[in-house]
């Protein structure tokens, strides 16, 4: 099966007369990874300022009242940022595909950034939030050729770890990346760590498949600042037909009509004015594509410029994950370009490490442009891991409630019992460690078994670790 994926729909975003009527539209999150965001044309927008807090937004019911932007670390349906949304008779797009809109819950896969609109839902405990969702957008960052890899690689074992003790030593050997490596694509830093997903068929030991001349699709958070990208997903692409790269604008020069993004300069001479971004200027965040060949100068011709982001209403329940892109104080500071008010906020890891270029996942309201957080908390590269990405886990793993986490839904199928691995949405997974079954044994795991599954990925990133398995027929 191609991809750890699952599939949904989306189109542009829903908006239901009866919540419009009542909402002010003015929010822009950042689409980092296309999945989606609106935030602001400038990658470091301001903090809101301190004084009287908007009100919150309160949608009639049924209304679409929910906006959750963030990672998808589960499928059935798509789950982001904790919440399980039923995907049924959602819209899907790509933000970034305007010739080819068409698209369906069979393109999503894990670890791809996504925006998705709906309804919210209740769960309690360690039982996944609910929603409903009416539209889901999807996209990448960047896309291009692998100039140089940073980063040591070793030969492991391949050994299953769940809850903190290896029971299982599949046969042969892999070659597993350790730590952090950085790739660098069109000029800009990819930086792969114990959280990035790969694609487990033309990447099958995760980073250590990827080769200089490899061209990568790269989904994650964008740092426009440092030109750095956090990869949530990394994808080979071997027939690419153009490349994609989203960053600040710099250096425009209106008379030969190039700028740059990082070191790279792009030429937007002789582009359809239909495809070109009104009122390019410096500062303003944008997704370019380019085709294939640089000119013998090294500049990239664009073939399409847009803004990165989009204007998103506001909403009642907002769950925004990402970097922080401005920063005032840790009350006072920006997530991918979104103002942040969080002077009301409850910090679960304190406040110490709200900083500049953290990764958090802020909840709460979208109210005129600013999200008023209810909730911020710091998401380091190895929460609910032991850091090297083999699932042994800190005091999050007992309902295995960690964004970190991979939740999956459905019926299983090519039920091996000599491997103790079973192939369940497009995914590969092992339950030769401890487990924790639930409702039945190992030995109802047979083809066409209905269950949910709770894990964490592999140490190469392409298949999952089961930790819980709850049969659910």
């Amino acid at each position: 099966m191609k991809h750890l994926m699952f599939t949904q729909p989306l189109g542009a975003l829903a908006r239901r007369g009866a919540l419009l009527a009542a909402l002010v539209t003015a929010l822009t999150l950042s689409a980092c990874g296309g999945g989606g965001g609106g935030a602001s044309d400038s990658a470091s927008a301001n903090p809101p300022a301190t004084g009287s807090t908007p009100s919150t937004p309160v949608a009639t019911p049924g209304a679409e009242d929910a906006l959750s932007n963030g990672s998808i670390t589960g499928f059935g349906s798509v789950i982001v940022n904790g919440i399980r949304f039923e995907d049924s008779s959602a819209r899907v797009s790509d933000d970034d595909d305007d010739d080819n809109p068409g698209r369906s819950k069979d393109d999503l896969r894990l670890g791809m950034i996504v925006t998705v609109t709906g309804t919210s839902g209740t769960g309690t405990g360690s039982v996944t939030t609910t929603g409903t969702a009416t539209a889901i957008v999807f996209g990448s960052e960047l896309q291009g050729p692998v100039q140089s890899i940073n980063g040591s690689t070793s030969t492991v074992t391949t050994s299953v770890v769940a809850s903190g003790t290896s029971t299982g030593t599949s046969t042969g050997t892999t070659t597993a990346a350790v730590g952090t490596q950085t790739l660098t694509i069109l000029g800009q830093t990819v930086v792969a760590g114990t959280r990035t997903i790969y694609d487990p068929t033309d990447l099958p030991n995760g980073f250590a498949s990827i080769r200089v001349g490899n061209i990568l699709e790269v989904h994650g958070f964008l740092d426009p600042a440092t030109n750095k990208l956090m990869a949530t997903r990394i994808e080979r692409k071997n027939n690419a037909n153009s490349y994609k790269i989203t960053g600040n604008v710099s250096s425009l020069k209106a008379a030969s009509k190039t700028f740059k993004i990082g070191s790279e300069t792009i030429s937007y001479d002789g582009i359809n004015p239909n495809r070109l971004r009104a009122n390019l200027a410096d500062g303003l965040t944008v997704r370019v594509r380019l085709s294939t060949t640089q000119t013998t100068t090294g500049t990239w011709n664009a073939t399409r410029i847009k803004a990165a982001h989009q204007v998103m209403e506001n909403r009642n329940k907002v769950e925004i994950e990402g970097l922080i892109t401005a920063f005032t104080s840790a009350t006072k500071f920006s997530v991918r370009g979104v103002p942040v008010d969080a002077s009301a906020a409850s910090f679960p890891k304190g406040t110490a490490t709200i900083v500049l270029g953290a990764r958090v996942e802020v909840k709460g309201a979208l109210v005129n442009g600013v999200l008023i957080a209810s909730r911020v908390k710091v998401e380091s590269e190895d929460e609910g891991n032991n850091g090297n990405g083999n699932g042994s886990g800190n005091g999050d793993d007992n309902n295995v409630s960690s964004r970190n986490e991979i939740e999956l839904h459905g019926a299983i199928s090519s039920v091996n019992a000599a491997s103790k691995t079973f192939a369940l949405r497009g995914l590969t997974v092992s339950y030769a460690g401890t487990v924790d079954f639930q409702r039945g044994t190992a030995t109802n795991l047979v083809n066409g078994a209905r269950v949910e599954v709770k894990g964490v990925a592999a140490a190469t990133g392409t298949s999952v670790l089961a930790k819980k398995i709850k049969f659910e027929n």
